[in-house]
């Protein structure tokens, strides 16, 4: 057999293994109409640069599955990806065949899965071939998940800056779990199933990206320094986010001055305690209007005084501001939007 019988015949093997293939978007040689199929899942907005003006010879498979999207992509040919900071979507990349990424002044060749950073671009070569599949979801819903099955507290967004590379912790895990997700939707995976997929796929994100969420846990006692009374103080502040706290009622529990907790909190948390306070109430007013915790029906009044807000307004301009968008948005945003492309579901 020739080199382009064989090249085909490599080319013929590669396509029949591409992850997603029962969730076909579109084959194309527009590197334009490629990238954008991609972006309407990933919300990155990444550039897409042939190498030499060749054409390409792109597939794009993907889906929503529950909150998380999931994409596969190939080019053909050999391509430059650009993606802007993630920002407030945690961007997970699982390459199918060697990557050469580069990224916070970091150049590696990438062989287990890595995640975009959130502060700075990030530059990918993918095997032209074997391609790669995309992961994301919105940090948001990683933060209620991490709020919600970690028993420590959360006390700031999470954020993935990084002066290293993102390269993720047990990436076999990862991987192997991530591809094991598309083979099942690919075999078709029933409607009730979807929210079981999803927190699997949560839990291994956050299992992956544990050394760079670190930052947004209150710290344990004795890390970096951190006296046992921050985490303590964290821990009353959880637990009596509906109740008229006092930040000196703070102090008073855990056995210290006022001042004492504030300058502990600026060193070791980097926030006021009213400010760690109004973060959470926030965070647990979001869980309620998303229907994670609470009544499934609760209105934006509802969520906001059980989360601790007895000031409507300024709720509302808090919520606005931290999460860039309003309260009834998040409600009809979520409780609202038609569900067409996510696994298990049928159009309506």
């Amino acid at each position: 057999m020739g080199s382009t019988g064989a090249t085909d015949a490599v080319s013929r093997q590669l396509s029949a293994d591409r992850p997603l293939e029962a969730h076909a978007l579109t084959r194309s040689t527009s590197a334009a109409v490629v990238r954008d199929y991609v972006n309407s899942l990933t919300s990155d907005e990444h550039l897409l640069v042939p190498h030499q003006g060749r054409g390409i010879d792109g597939t794009v498979n993907g889906l929503l599955a529950g909150a998380i999207s999931l994409v596969f992509v190939s080019y053909g040919t050999g391509v430059t990806i650009v993606s802007p900071p993630s920002g407030r979507r945690a961007l997970l990349v699982i390459p199918q065949g060697p990557m050469l990424v580069e990224s916070c002044g970091n150049q590696w060749v990438a062989n287990t899965p890595f995640a975009l950073s959130s502060h700075h671009q990030t530059k990918m070569v993918p095997d032209p071939l074997r391609g790669a599949v995309v992961g994301g979801v919105d940090a948001d819903v990683l933060e209620s998940y991490l709020a919600a099955t970690s028993s420590r507290v959360l006390v700031k967004p999470v954020s993935l800056a990084s002066d290293v590379p993102l390269q993720l912790s047990n990436p076999n895990m990862v991987s192997k779990t991530w591809l094991e997700a598309c083979r099942q939707l690919d075999q078709g995976l029933p409607g009730e199933s979807v929210t079981w997929l999803e927190n699997i796929l949560l839990a291994t994100m956050s299992a992956g990206l544990a050394p760079f969420l670190e930052q947004a846990f209150a710290p344990l006692p004795g890390n970096k320094g951190a006296p046992a009374y921050v985490e303590s103080a964290c821990n009353y502040l959880e637990q009596n986010l509906g109740a008229n706290v006092r930040i000196d009622d703070v102090a008073s529990a855990v056995g210290i001055s006022t001042r004492q907790l504030h300058n502990a909190f600026q060193a070791h948390v980097g926030q006021s305690p009213a400010h760690v306070l109004r973060d959470m109430r926030l965070a647990r007013a979001r869980r309620i209007l998303e229907g994670q915790a609470g009544p499934a029906t609760a209105t934006v009044a509802e969520a906001a005084f059980d989360a601790g807000f007895s000031h409507l307004g300024r709720f509302a301009a808090y919520y606005s501001e931290k999460y860039k968008e309003s309260p009834s948005a998040t409600l009809q945003r979520l409780r609202g939007r038609p569900q067409t492309t996510t696994a298990g579901r049928s159009s309506e």
